[in-house]
């Protein structure tokens, strides 16, 4: 879908777009289960509209969160404002979906982002978007422990 920049500024500004939340336990995410994404696939591919799809992983000891957004740079929803830093507002550009993940034991800024595609989530797509969720629950996982090890250490 084609956007104007600053339209798509607007619509985020004011939540004009579509938004959808998931929970799924680690399982399911470990065991590549893609039900979620079959699900987040049906709203992304919807035409002329802008999506933000949250994935919440329910079961585990720390909180992570996926985002699959329908965006024109990589950069979240939240982080909007900024486009103006690489576009001009009259300028008409594609959209892409990215995934953000968002977790405090993920790395240093608590936060990564990654182009999924260039226009629709197909196979190739959505098994990408599922290696990407699971490593970086990982690694958020082992980042986890880890703090739990030197605090143990620490008594």
């Amino acid at each position: 879908m084609k956007i104007n920049i600053k339209e798509f500024m607007d619509k985020i500004e004011n939540n004009e777009f579509k938004q959808d939340h998931f929970e799924i336990s680690k399982d399911d995410l470990l065991q590549s289960d893609s039900w979620v994404l079959e699900q987040a696939k049906a709203i992304l591919d919807k035409d002329e509209e802008l999506s933000q799809v949250m994935i919440h992983v329910a079961d585990e000891e720390f909180d992570i969160d996926f985002y699959l957004e329908t965006g024109v740079i990589n950069l979240p929803f939240d982080d909007a404002k900024k486009v103006t830093h690489f576009f001009e507002d009259e300028e008409i550009v594609d959209t892409k979906i990215y995934l953000s993940t968002r977790c405090d034991y993920l790395n240093a800024s608590k936060f990564h982002i990654d182009l999924i595609s260039e226009n629709k989530l197909e196979n190739d797509e959505m098994k990408k978007t599922l290696d990407i969720m699971k490593e970086n629950y990982q690694t958020s996982l082992e980042n986890f422990n880890k703090k739990d090890e030197s605090e143990t250490e620490e008594k």
